[in-house]
């Protein structure tokens, strides 16, 4: 057990160096195990995605507390299956955590998506997300990932080029603008994810359909003001990430957006 508990710490350790709070690395942890273990038990069934990837694998310092999983074989586990496996592989771990008895409620239930909730005395912790919403994932952009650099510890994944797709995608796509949509993206940035050929030409394929032109684009870009982004990434990012941003009054996450869609954009000046 002190072995275990050794194991656990320096992997919440790792997310507290990021200026993560505890209680969020705590979750952040039983996040990880509950993938994994869904993985092991339904083998080929899923492929994670969302912004919970960019904490796992990509080294974001934003808090995400949904665990976004994409059906990608056959009839997704019902949920009274994914809840059996999930309490057998957390619940231990949620004890040594002192977080105590962990239980489910079901959310939301539609065509597209399926949520549950995983609670801790009745405290919700985190949420399994099972959508469809946004189609599915091109098989040459999906990697496996380890989880903690330990091997048996496996999910499939999008790239970090792919993800950066998806986030222009819902950048531009969402009913209202999102300042965390923009930290990814100028998150993924950094860590030099790119567009190649054939993403830039999905995303194209994206623009023309849905008649997003550079002015359309131009005026999502404005509109995450520094009054949004105050709101939308305080409560979720470290407090030194966070007041960096805000001295460069968010000028970098500007920068980005505009860096990432600048051929749209520079086709109103031509």
């Amino acid at each position: 057990m002190l072995v275990i508990t050794m194991n656990l710490q320096a992997r919440i350790e790792k997310y507290r160096e990021r200026g993560i709070q505890e209680l969020d690395a705590h979750v952040l942890l039983l996040i990880e195990e509950t993938a994994v273990a869904l993985f092991n038990s339904f083998p080929d069934h899923f492929v994670l995605f969302g912004g919970v990837t960019l904490v796992l694998f990509h080294g974001s310092p934003r808090v995400s507390r949904d665990l976004d999983l994409l059906p990608s074989a056959g009839r997704p586990p019902a949920a009274e299956e994914i809840q059996k496996v999930v309490h057998a592989a957390i619940q231990p771990i949620a004890e040594v955590l002192g977080l105590g008895q962990i239980e489910f409620k079901q959310d939301i239930v539609t065509a597209g998506l399926t949520r549950q909730w995983v609670l801790a005395n009745q405290k919700p912790l985190f949420s399994i997300d099972l959508t469809t919403i946004g189609g599915g994932i091109l098989k040459s952009q999906i990697l496996p990932h380890t989880i903690a650099g330990i091997p048996d510890k496996t999910v499939l994944a999008p790239t970090a080029d792919y993800l950066l797709f998806q986030k222009c995608e819902t950048f531009l796509s969402r009913r209202f603008v999102k300042a965390r949509d923009a930290f990814d993206i100028h998150l993924l940035l950094s860590r030099r994810a790119t567009l190649d050929q054939t993403l830039r030409a999905h995303l194209e394929d994206f623009l023309s359909m849905n008649e997003f032109d550079a002015e359309f684009i131009d005026a999502r870009i404005q509109s995450v003001t520094p009054k949004l982004c105050t709101v939308e990434l305080r409560p979720v990012l470290p407090a030194s990430v966070f007041d960096e941003l805000e001295r460069q009054s968010f000028q970098p996450i500007h920068s980005s957006l505009r860096t990432v869609f600048a051929a749209w954009l520079e086709e109103s000046s031509k």
